[in-house]
């Protein structure tokens, strides 16, 4: 997980938090292929919003803190 995404030496606690995270919402034999976290909540957990390690992400520069290039104005 950490070497696929070329993940920099500074981030690898934080990557070991989110593998924590994603293994306690995943099913497991113990349980009855119940995940912890439904175990302890009573409700399935959501995980829509997960997204693969290492993926490209763009940020949005706000509008007035854009800047032009001088090159490309007509």
């Amino acid at each position: 997980m950490i070497l696929a995404g070329n993940i920099l030496d500074f981030l690898w606690p934080d990557v070991l938090l989110i593998a924590i995270y994603i293994k306690n919402r995943r099913p497991i034999r113990a349980l009855n292929s119940m995940s912890p976290y439904k175990k302890l909540k009573g409700k399935p957990p959501l995980v829509y919003y997960l997204k693969a390690l290492g993926s490209t992400v763009y940020f949005l520069i706000a509008e007035e803190d854009r800047v032009k290039s001088a090159r490309f104005a007509l």
